[in-house]
């Protein structure tokens, strides 16, 4: 990993390793998965989860992807630019008034969250004369967004006569816990619901841990986010994916101290012995939590060096008093050390999400592909 490093421009202080031909190896993980017919539309919202969501949704088209979805429509818009024709790119937050023109210019699908979206897609239909596609979307106990019941009790004669449906969805709300009673109360519900819009209508449920949940729960097309970019959250399942991104900070700074000095901010950490302290050029501005300090760890010449004292904006400190060799300013600590130091063991060790770490990384961090698809 340290070669991919070599050619990175001295004044980065931090960098993201991001490994496509991981991600290609988990999308067709969750392909192995899938009942017949089923297919993958990948989550690329949020930037692709902060990995960047052009090179991925680049390479996941070359893989057979052709359904993907964005959170907004200026994801949308950006996506657009980088894919074919063919991939279909649906909008999960819906359709805002005077924003009909931007789906139709720029190929985007609007997914349909309640009658105020079913109305104001319709009547645009309406306007230009052409009956246009949408998904729709059924509230099923998430309570967050769809449709309820009541309303497509009411209006799905309106919305089948009007659009043409590209496929009703749904979202589980407790896929990442095993057994939980809620999972088959949706299941149940959501039969239920697509029952008012006839048989043959394409549907979709599951997003990365509902797809282990059993075939049952698989419909036409599956929805993974964090499976492909190496996470799964459920406990019984950690692991099963590969990691898709290693985590770097240069050294910028080689310190020696005495017992009983301080490190850092609110003198939190007090050396009980002589030091040797290395400052790495990554802090929570860059995304590296705040709550990571004094139980997190950092790879320096493969040994593990404990962070000490607060981390700070720009920074954080790591005691290199065990390493025997000379150490060099510029040199790379890798922060993550895949297969069995990751972001998903960051995770679990801050008690939050893998997904939220990497969204968090900034525009300080620069982003490595191995596997990028060329334009």
């Amino acid at each position: 990993m340290q070669d991919i490093l070599k050619n990175v421009e001295p004044y980065v202080l931090s960098a993201v390793v991001i490994n496509l031909d991981k991600l290609s190896n988990n999308y067709h993980k969750i392909e192995k998965e899938l009942a017949n017919g089923t297919s993958i539309g990948g989550i690329i919202k949020a930037n692709s989860y902060g990995f960047g969501a052009i090179p991925v949704s680049k390479r996941l088209y070359k893989e057979g992807c052709r359904n993907f979805f964005v959170a907004t429509i200026e994801e949308g818009v950006e996506i657009r630019k980088y894919l074919q024709s063919d991939a279909n790119i649906y909008v999960l937050a819906g359709i805002m008034n005077d924003c009909e023109e931007i789906f139709l210019n720029n190929q985007l699908t609007p997914i349909l969250n309640d009658m105020y979206e079913v109305d104001l897609w319709i009547n645009f239909s309406k306007k230009i004369g052409k009956k246009l596609t949408a998904a729709i979307q059924v509230d099923t106990g998430m309570v967050r967004n769809g449709l309820s019941k009541k309303d497509v009790e009411k209006y799905s004669n309106k919305i089948m006569e009007n659009i043409n449906i590209a496929f009703v969805m749904s979202h589980l709300a407790c896929a990442d816990i095993v057994n939980h009673y809620k999972n088959t109360e949706q299941l149940i519900r959501f039969k239920d619901i697509l029952s008012f819009f006839g048989k043959g209508i394409k549907a979709s449920f599951s997003a990365t841990n509902g797809i282990f949940l059993g075939s049952d729960y698989h419909f036409d097309i599956v929805r993974p986010g964090k499976g492909l970019y190496g996470f799964s959250v459920r406990e019984d399942k950690i692991g099963i994916f590969e990691p898709v991104m290693d985590v770097f900070a240069r050294i910028i700074q080689l310190n020696e101290i005495s017992k009983g000095e301080t490190i850092g901010y609110g003198a939190t950490f007090v050396a009980e012995r002589d030091m040797k302290t290395a400052t790495l050029g990554m802090g929570y501005a860059d995304g590296f939590m705040r709550k990571f300090a004094g139980f997190g760890h950092a790879f320096i010449r493969d040994k593990r060096v404990p962070i000490v004292g607060r981390i700070s904006m720009d920074y954080m400190v790591v005691d290199i008093t065990d390493i025997k060799e000379e150490l060099q300013i510029g040199e790379w600590a890798a922060l993550t050390q895949s297969p069995d130091y990751t972001l998903e063991k960051w995770a679990l060790e801050l008690n939050t999400l893998p997904h939220e770490v990497a969204c968090r990384f900034g525009r300080r961090v620069k982003k490595i592909y191995i596997g990028e698809v060329e334009n």
